[in-house]
């Protein structure tokens, strides 16, 4: 038997989602519930939410344990059913978290004993095949990129530790792009400090927007004759470049380079490449909470981090993330300022030798200075003299 197609109209479901609130959350939350909602009709006397949640509420008036933990018992058995379809462990887990909170919004929480919804791996998790893209792999993807807005949404991904649907809802004028004459006002040279909500979350990320990836949005912004608000990102119909969007972009782009290896891809690994840069740079715990957007432990989380802090602290993890530029002005300042510190090097090199040779030349003359002197010095003349005088009179 099937869910009925107004479960969502269902009192019990209509209270849940109005605690949630999130939309994206809800829309997620509903996935998975229908299909735990599917189990319930076809495994227990109940066959919609609120008759679920009115059995929960009995339950609990009962002091016989098994009617008492009746529901408890139903999750398990939910989680054994999905452990044998041999899914993700990651899945299982946001399948059975959708059912925790439809039970605690309610105000029915269900209580496990220790170990009882633990899940068991599956063939998939015995082996590792997580994909996270090293620096040189996604300098190639970078390469790759058919146009600036593909390169910019990589590299705000990868270098700033944004997820697909931050990135996806950034807006032009929550950006200072722009000066009061409506001109670029961003030197390429320079990271932008950037703090945001993450949509997942609500908590605060605080990172930055680098030079590289400012660069690529400078020149996709002026091919769209440098609009000063909407969405950041958009397709190629003008609308906003949704997760979807960019999922499938990347993906796209990784089978030009990696064909054999794309299905292995996923553009969330883009954050977990970013979170080993700032664990490289060895930020402390307290940044890197930060720069991610991951809640601080305890009293920690009263204490703010500074915009100086941060950028501090990026411009050490940068040096793991950078792409080279790949013909960005910033890039070739650098090449160039590289080029004459080697050049300064070897000419500095090469005075040091002369002052030496010179130094040599200088002992030499001095020596030879002083034999002439002793050999041309008066009283030797005199000397000789006389002998010729007396050589003379012989005669």
């Amino acid at each position: 038997m099937a869910v009925a197609n107004d479960w969502k109209n269902d009192k019990a479901v209509q209270n849940w989602f109005e605690l949630i609130g999130n939309e994206r959350t809800i829309k997620n939350y509903s996935g998975d519930f229908a299909k735990f909602l599917n189990w319930a009709i076809e495994n227990t006397p109940y066959k919609t939410p609120s008759d679920i949640i009115q059995s929960r509420v009995e339950s609990l008036t009962t002091t016989d344990m098994i009617k008492r933990r009746y529901w408890a018992q139903q999750v398990v058995k939910y989680k054994n059913s999905l452990e044998t379809k041999n899914l993700r462990m990651a899945t299982i887990h946001g399948q059975l978290r959708t059912v925790m909170s439809f039970f605690a919004k309610s105000g029915v929480k269900l209580l496990f004993s220790r170990g009882e919804v633990k899940i068991n791996p599956s063939e998939k998790d015995k082996v590792d095949n997580e994909w996270i893209p090293d620096n040189g792999t996604v300098r190639l993807l970078y390469r790759l990129c058919d146009n600036a807005r593909d390169r910019a949404v990589l590299l705000s991904l990868y270098q700033s530790g944004f997820s697909e649907i931050d990135v996806a809802n950034m807006k032009i004028e929550t950006f200072p792009f722009y000066d009061e004459k409506g001109d670029w006002a961003i030197p390429t040279t320079e990271d932008l400090y950037r703090k945001q909500r993450r949509e997942k979350t609500n908590q605060w990320q605080q990172t930055c927007i680098s030079r590289e990836a400012l660069e690529e949005i400078r020149i996709m912004l002026q091919s769209r004759g440098f609009p000063k608000e909407g969405w950041l990102f958009v397709s190629f119909r003008g609308e906003q470049l949704g997760v979807r969007g960019i999922n499938e972009m990347l993906k796209t782009v990784v089978k030009k380079g990696f064909n054999g290896k794309s299905e292995l891809w996923q553009t969330k690994h883009l954050r977990d490449a970013f979170m080993n840069a700032v664990l490289q740079a060895k930020t402390t715990q307290e940044v890197k909470d930060a720069m991610v957007g991951h809640k601080r432990d305890g009293a920690r989380n009263d204490y703010a981090i500074t915009e100086l802090t941060v950028k501090t602290a990026y411009l050490e993890a940068f040096k793991f993330l950078t792409i080279n530029g790949y013909g960005s002005q910033s890039r070739k300042v650098e090449e160039l300022a590289q080029k004459f510190d080697s050049q300064t090097k070897t000419l500095m090199e090469l005075i040091t030798e002369l002052r030496e040779e010179n130094k040599g030349l200088k002992a030499q003359l001095a020596e030879n200075t002083n034999t002439m002197n002793k050999v041309l010095s008066l009283p030797t003349i005199q000397k000789e003299l006389i002998k010729a005088k007396e050589k003379v009179k012989i005669d």
